[in-house]
């Protein structure tokens, strides 16, 4: 027996041997701790079986406040259940014990001390709640147990630092998953290679660690553990937490916040992933994931190719040809609708076009930056920025010169230089050419914001086009990585959308007017 509970232990000989009772008494000293503040613990639900079943007549608490801290389920079990059941209840600390009880006293006290241990609980949870927000804001990692692919730092528990054999295991997920293998065919994989899943992994490690998504006795990869892992942006560098709360202290459910409303920071810690395999894996994520016939790679354009009439999905056909078997790309709105064009193409010629226009526009992303290396483009980015500063100042100097006209308005009517259908003329004519400024400043302020991150980024961008310089075959890899979308029309005529295709032209543009190959706009 614990030392701390032998003045407990004392006392009970006392109540037994003194009073010569025959109290049958239960007295909970390892699991006290886990009544602090509800009712529906499983400790607590234990004792309550025992109670109702006749086995036990009177409970002994350390003080009222190790009972429970909720004062109005407190309140009911002193003063209804109990006495209801026959039980007796004793809070050594606080001097109470329901068998020798002052009613005219307790009735005023016991309540009163209830409420006050409620209110510390609550008050101590929301300090909790605030210095955990504050942790996540600043960007330190809160979690328990650290996301596979990452350990906590010896030195600061709230940091994280790469762990290189499972980080290798998050790699190859992430490249198998832009090689076209489905969620389930990686899992299959791993499994196959032994390698150990994130629990088994952080067990062999020493942790005490469990998971809710543990279904079998053995635990095994799984596609859900895949797709887990490939949708979160932690292994890029970032940190979101606070997705979920609960209502209050008392209200042990839990709720899903808004996104607006989550701890996101980027950069707290070492990427596994970079930003751009990130996305081009969540783009493969968003596409079509049917498989080729072999069952283990998605086909190499799907989910990519529209057709360029309608806007709907083309999809494949076979045409058998005597022995042979031919595959087209066809209209899937002609197919079942009959509303569009009856066109197609057939995939290997659409392989072929495709790495063609692909070669050329590398060498083109290529040339323009070799271009910009050679030309200073950063003044013209700024002076573009200037400009948008400017026009936002002015809009934002006639929005307020409208918000006052519509505040002169009133006075003017009560001053009688204008009767009520006057006013109410002007006032609908300065709301809505205020709104329309409104309108206006947002997208100014929209351009700015896209400048500016277009000035941030860089041209990072340009690099991955750069590792494919010399391709000769394509991959699922390629076409996620480079390509949005390829669009089929019925003259055969094959357009195809790049990714960052809007900062090539972009850059583009800027390239011609730093050598004056191009005029500059002026803003309308």
């Amino acid at each position: 027996m614990n030392a701390a509970h032998a003045p407990i232990f004392d006392f009970l000989v006392h109540i037994m041997l003194v009073r010569r009772s025959k109290t049958l008494i239960f007295l909970y000293f390892q699991k006290l701790r886990y009544l602090t503040s509800a009712f529906d613990r499983p400790a607590f639900q234990e004792m309550m079986a025992e109670v109702k079943a006749g086995r036990i007549n009177c409970i002994v608490v350390k003080d009222l406040s190790r009972f429970g801290r909720d004062h109005l389920e407190a309140g009911e079990y002193l003063e209804r259940i109990f006495p209801f059941l026959g039980v007796r209840f004793i809070a050594i600390n606080d001097n109470y014990d329901s068998l020798y009880s002052n009613a005219e006293s307790d009735e005023l006290i016991v309540p009163f001390k209830n409420l006050i241990n409620e209110a510390y609980c609550r008050d101590t949870s929301v300090k909790i709640r605030s210095q955990l927000e504050i942790k996540r804001r600043r960007g330190d990692f809160i979690g328990s147990f650290a996301v596979f692919g990452y350990r906590k730092d010896p030195s600061d528990r709230h940091r994280l630092l790469v762990d290189d054999y499972a980080a290798e295991v998050v790699r190859d997920i992430f490249q198998w998953k832009l090689d076209g293998l489905s969620a389930g065919d990686i899992a299959a994989r791993l499994s196959a290679s032994g390698i150990p899943t994130p629990m088994d992994y952080k067990q062999s490690q020493g942790m005490n660690y469990s998971t809710s998504f543990r279904i079998k006795e053995k635990s095994e990869w799984s596609a859900g553990m895949i797709l887990r892992i490939l949708k979160n942006p932690v292994y890029t560098g970032i940190l979101e937490q606070g997705r979920v709360t609960t209502p209050s202290y008392r209200v042990k459910r839990l709720v899903n916040k808004p996104r607006e409303e989550w701890a996101i920071v980027e950069n707290c810690h070492e990427a596994i992933i970079s930003g751009y395999d990130f996305e081009s894996v969540q783009k493969a994520l968003a596409l079509d994931a049917r498989t080729t016939e072999s069952g283990k790679a998605v086909d190499l354009f799907s989910g990519m190719v529209n057709c360029g009439e309608c806007g709907g999905a083309m999809i494949k056909k076979t045409v058998p040809s005597g022995k042979k078997k031919y595959t087209y790309f066809v209209c899937a709105t002609h197919k079942n609708e009959k509303t569009c064009f009856s066109h197609g193409i057939r995939d290997t010629a659409l392989t072929e076009i495709v790495l063609e226009f692909l070669k050329k526009h590398i060498r083109d992303v290529i040339d323009l930056a070799d271009l910009l290396a050679l030309t200073d483009t950063a003044q013209l980015q700024k002076a573009k920025v200037q400009k948008l500063r400017e026009r936002l100042d002015a809009k934002e100097a006639e929005i307020d010169r409208y918000h006052r006209l519509l505040c002169s308005l009133y006075e003017s009517l009560a001053d009688g230089l204008i009767d009520q259908s006057e006013y109410q003329n002007l006032k609908k004519s300065y709301t809505n050419r205020r709104t329309q400024a409104e309108e206006q400043a947002d997208a100014i302020r929209g351009e700015m914001e896209q400048e500016i991150n277009r000035s941030d980024q860089g041209l990072g961008w340009i690099e991955e086009f750069r590792r494919y310089q010399n391709i000769e075959v394509l991959d699922r890899s390629i076409v996620v990585r480079l390509i949005e979308r390829i669009l089929i029309f019925r003259d055969r005529r094959v357009d195809i959308v790049y990714r960052w295709q809007n900062e090539f032209q972009w850059q583009t543009e800027l390239l011609l007017r730093a050598q004056g190959q191009l005029p500059g706009r002026e803003a309308v």
